[in-house]
């Protein structure tokens, strides 16, 4: 752990970063902006990621993207790295082993949770965990088939169910990267919505077992906290005054729109993307739990750039033009507590 310790000593931070205590269970996500392998894959396209193609991705880059990865996990906290990361945009799994076992993340005794999907552009969603903090029960991957577009293929739900061994509890995780809106807000606001019932379709299927289920819905969902996708989709709540167990309650809204706090930056818009939905259940503080308050976006300054003089993530390409940053979202810390232990 020294060496997390040296790499805070060089960086300063955010008061809204925190630093999280040794008996917490920490749970990050992280679009890592287009983390792909420099090789030439003819079942995907990734041929403006490689040292001929458009954004001439060298090894020399992706040694660099590894290198920025790691030093984003590594600066989470202090005392420890995350029990559970899921990641988004990321290549295949040899991407993920690269980062685990080239990097001094070594130390960290992640294990990889990955499977291929169907995604047009060849980037998934995956999970690293720590098997000695979290064991798992059971995983999964969920397809979204898209009744607004039958002919569209996006990433898949991936899904974990595990103990957290400090607790006992049983966590469900499920980690998402819906539909972009490249092709407009409106056209593409439908394939999000299917993505928010197929979420939900899921959920209902656990909670149908156990009502009471701890779940924590992770990832870039493309869209507001307060969309339709999420709150019409998915059946989000955006306040909890009369917490139900088996409801889900985003705190990206509470963070966006009460604290102020962003994830992403495009043009002059301040947005989270990359949202924190619950179970009610969660919100209880009966063994595991989470505050509100121990959610928040990781910001340190060697993560962000000045753009006309306002901070937006430092990304590793800006269209075509090579940055060299870390990635264009900033990652999303979820900070449980143990309700018997505090």
């Amino acid at each position: 752990m020294t060496l997390i310790f040296s790499l805070l000593a060089f960086f300063s931070f955010s008061p809204k970063s925190g630093l999280l205590g040794d008996e917490d269970f920490i749970v990050m996500f992280y679009n890592l902006e287009n983390f792909f392998d420099t090789i030439n894959n003819p079942l995907k396209s990734d041929d403006e990621y490689t040292p001929n193609g458009g954004k001439h991705w060298t090894a020399s880059r992706y040694n660099l993207k590894m290198k920025h990865i790691w030093q984003v996990i590594s600066a989470v906290n202090n005392n420890q790295f995350p029990d559970v990361i899921g990641v988004c945009e990321v290549e295949n799994r040899r991407c993920l082993e690269d980062l685990i076992e080239k990097t001094p993340l070594k130390i960290a005794n992640y294990s990889i949770f990955y499977r291929e999907s169907q995604d047009r552009r060849g980037i998934d969603v995956a999970f690293l965990y720590n098997r000695k903090t979290f064991h798992i029960l059971d995983t999964n991957q969920f397809h979204i088939d898209f009744k607004s577009d039958s002919e569209y293929h996006s990433r898949d739900i991936m899904y974990m169910k595990g103990i957290v061994a400090r607790s006992k509890d049983t966590l469900h995780i499920l980690a998402n990267h819906w539909p972009s809106k490249f092709s407009g807000e409106a056209q593409t606001a439908p394939l999000r919505y299917d993505a928010g019932k197929r979420l939900r379709s899921v959920i209902d299927s656990i909670q149908s077992t156990n009502n009471r289920a701890k779940i924590l819905c992770i990832g870039d969902f493309n869209d507001s906290p307060d969309s339709k996708s999420l709150t019409e989709g998915l059946g989000t709540l955006n306040n909890w005054d009369s917490i139900q167990t088996y409801q889900l309650y985003n705190i990206a809204y509470y963070l966006q729109y009460k604290k102020k706090l962003w994830t992403y930056a495009y043009q002059d818009q301040y947005d989270i993307l990359d949202q924190v939905i619950i179970s009610g259940s969660l919100l209880e503080k009966k063994n595991l739990y989470i505050n509100p308050d121990n959610v928040y976006p990781l910001r340190y300054n060697f993560m962000i750039k000045r753009e006309a003089d306002r901070p937006k993530p430092y990304r590793t390409y800006n269209g075509y033009k090579y940055d060299g940053g870390f990635s264009d979202h900033l990652p999303m810390i979820i900070n449980f507590r143990d309700a018997t232990k505090f």
